[in-house]
């Protein structure tokens, strides 16, 4: 069995793959709320991960800033956005919580 190791890019790096320049402005907005980005293209996820694909990340922080930034980013038509106290959303559709995003938000373009 072979196993693939995903070297981790710089998020200066992440203006120039798929997720472009809407993934560079999410994680702007992140930070200016207080969030701390925890996740870009290292770390598990599932097989097809857009984190894989450097089209995702992960923000974390306090509660009601994960909120806002939910509420603002579900504005912005991303292909994933989920926080399971506030729902799902996948090619722009409201799909409802997934689960195992309680602690943070994973946003992809």
């Amino acid at each position: 069995m072979t196993t693939t190791e995903f070297e981790t890019i710089s998020v200066d790096l992440l203006t120039s793959v798929a997720g472009g320049s809407q993934l560079s402005d999410g994680m702007a907005r992140a930070k200016q709320l207080g969030l701390h980005i925890t996740s870009t293209t290292g770390g598990k996820h599932a097989a097809h991960s857009y984190h894989y694909q450097g089209r995702a990340f992960d923000a974390a922080g306090p509660r009601g800033a994960m909120r806002e930034f939910y509420s603002e980013m579900s504005r912005t038509n991303p292909t994933e956005l989920f926080y399971d106290p506030m729902g799902g959303m996948k090619h722009g559709r409201n799909i409802g919580a997934i689960g195992g995003h309680g602690t943070h938000v994973h946003l992809a373009y």
